[in-house]
């Protein structure tokens, strides 16, 4: 975790102090030619393919091939090596291009509006507006995408991506905008395809400071690639995820960031990192940090039945979940399935995180949700809260957490239920709990440590441990509830050492610690403050018990219990 801690650390000097990018621009070596020169017309009208065609093919590396103010219809303009494209006119469709839906089997139209293949060193900047892709590239390297601005057909329902990268490597897209590539999502349970960037086997990407929005499906989705940052953008309205990363077959899926983006309003997750291989966790070194995710998971003010805020993750391991904010998502701020390593540090949310299936080392630190819930099937190697402010935490019968560390926390509305295989510590939380439950009910552990925690249940027992509990230790809290602030219903060998035991007057038995026929059980150095000339320290039947307590407040009775001082 050394090394994790040292990634968060580097993280932070980057984001307050990021480095500088060149001003965006095309390469300034050779020429501009200005496609009207050659023939073109940018009157809306007229078929410029051939004309525009000649101008690329024409000019040699360097130069770059410029469209002024117009609309200039083409089908579809093929890059060359080189040769860079600028416009201050609209690229558009000519109504001859040839249309098709997208589906798996044919992920690429016969005519998007750009098409590169095995092209490299390319610039572009331009305006366009297509009915199907805007820009397909095709095994190709160094390729920059500027200051564009490209608008698809909210009318299609089988609409192709934005942006369509195959087999590509060191991508950039750079402020620019792709939107409306396939119809808005109506309804809650469907979606029609129209991703505003799509990639799929290619490596070395940046999507950076960009608008992407109003896409029929993901604003940005990476399949099976390695090596991807997308920085600082506006991702919103989008008919599926702001950004989904899918898995092939290759095993490359790694080096991620995703960071300082706006996801907003997109009827899927914030950020969707899906694995569904049946191998175990994969490691795909990542990073979430500084996204603000806000009302993702609905259509139309109707919940979708996704929604989560900055990550739902499943089974993947070495990720880092650093200062990210989620606010009125559908689902989970933070959605975590069969996964390996995760650190998730100084996060905010207004809503849960939720947690099932394996877990191999998971970290929860200077966070804040409403709620923290493990699923009944949980199985963990180590799950830590420690410095967060929680509303709740949920832990359903059942549950296997070999170590379970819950340390200096907050928790405002803590009804803790403890029944489970593994070791828990609990220490140096302030807990809180208005409800009529217990605060902490204790049925089950391989051991459990209580220690130094600030417990105060207003309407019910602070803690109550049932028989069948074994390794129990209470140690030096402060436990403050209507009485019995204690219950033991004969867990065996029961340590109760160094508390400060208060009672609130009005409940059902007025007591510090009630213990049904005790089994070992050992009171030493406890502090109790009862009811004055009353009973407070209640031992009732028959079974053994060593004690040693101080009674500020109230008395003793012990019924038949065999009473050892120690």
């Amino acid at each position: 975790m050394k090394l994790l801690s040292s990634i968060i650390l580097l993280l932070l000097a980057l984001f307050q102090n990021p480095p500088k990018n060149p001003e965006p621009g095309p390469p300034k070596p050779g020429v501009r030619l200005t496609v009207t020169d050659w023939g073109a017309v940018g009157d809306g009208q007229s078929d410029n393919t051939s004309a525009i065609q000649k101008v690329l093919d024409k000019a040699t590396p360097g130069d770059t091939v410029f469209i002024p103010e117009g609309i200039f219809m083409v089908r579809t303009l093929l890059l060359r090596s080189g040769v860079h494209l600028v416009s201050e006119g609209v690229l558009t469709h000519h109504p001859d291009a040839k249309t098709g839906d997208y589906s798996i089997e044919k992920q690429n139209s016969p005519n998007p509006l750009l098409k590169g293949e095995n092209i490299e060193d390319v610039f572009i900047s331009i305006r366009g507006k297509s009915k199907n892709e805007a820009i397909s590239l095709y095994r190709s390297k160094q390729i920059r995408i500027v200051n564009s601005d490209l608008e698809g057909d909210s009318t299609k329902l089988r609409a192709y991506p934005g942006i369509l990268v195959f087999q590509c490597s060191g991508l950039e897209v750079l402020s620019s905008r792709i939107y409306n590539f396939g119809s808005d999502r109506t309804e809650t349970h469907s979606y029609q395809p129209g991703t505003g960037i799509r990639i799929l086997s290619s490596n070395t990407i940046s999507i950076r400071d960009s608008e992407i929005f109003e896409n029929g499906e993901n604003g940005v989705f990476l399949h099976g690639c390695r090596k991807a940052e997308v920085l600082n953008n506006t991702i919103h309205h989008n008919g599926m995820s702001g950004i989904q990363v899918a898995f092939g077959n290759s095993g490359k899926e790694s080096d991620y960031v995703f960071a300082g983006n706006v996801l907003d309003q997109n009827a899927a997750d914030g950020i969707d990192i899906n694995n569904r291989s049946p191998q175990n966790a994969k490691d795909i070194s990542t990073t979430i940090a500084y996204n603000l995710s806000c009302g993702n998971g609905f259509v139309k003010g109707k919940s979708t039945p996704d929604g989560s805020g900055f990550g739902t993750l499943i089974n993947v391991s070495g990720l880092v979940i650093f200062r990210n904010q989620a606010i009125a998502n559908n689902r989970p701020a933070m959605y975590i399935e069969d996964c390996g390593v995760i650190l998730s540090r100084e996060n905010q949310a207004d809503n849960q995180m939720e947690i099932t299936l394996g877990i191999d080392d998971l970290r929860i630190e200077s966070s804040r949700y409403s709620s923290i819930n493990l699923i009944a099937n949980t199985k963990a190697r180590h799950i830590l809260i420690q410095n967060s402010q929680i509303g709740s935490l949920s832990l359903p019968n059942g549950i296997q957490v070999e170590r379970f560390d819950i340390e200096s926390n907050t928790f405002s509305h803590a009804r803790i239920n403890l029944n489970m295989k593994g070791n828990l510590v609990m220490r140096n939380n302030i807990l809180r709990n208005n409800s009529s439950s217990n605060l902490l009910f204790i049925a089950s552990a391989g051991t459990a440590l209580i220690e130094g925690n600030e417990i105060e249940s207003t309407q019910a027992a602070a803690i109550l441990i049932k028989k069948n509990a074994k390794n129990i230790q209470l140690l030096g809290n402060k436990l403050r509830s209507p009485g019995p602030v204690i219950l033991d219903e004969g867990s065996p060998n029961l340590l109760v050492q160094d508390n400060r035991i208060e009672l609130i007057p009005g409940g059902k038995e007025e007591l510090t610690l009630k213990s049904n026929y005790p089994d070992g059980i050992r009171l030493l150095g406890n502090e109790h403050r009862g009811i004055e000339g009353q009973a407070t320290l209640l031992l009732v039947g028959k079974g053994t018990a060593t004690v040693n307590e101080k009674l500020i407040i109230g008395t003793t009775e012990y019924s038949a219990v065999k009473v050892e001082n120690e």
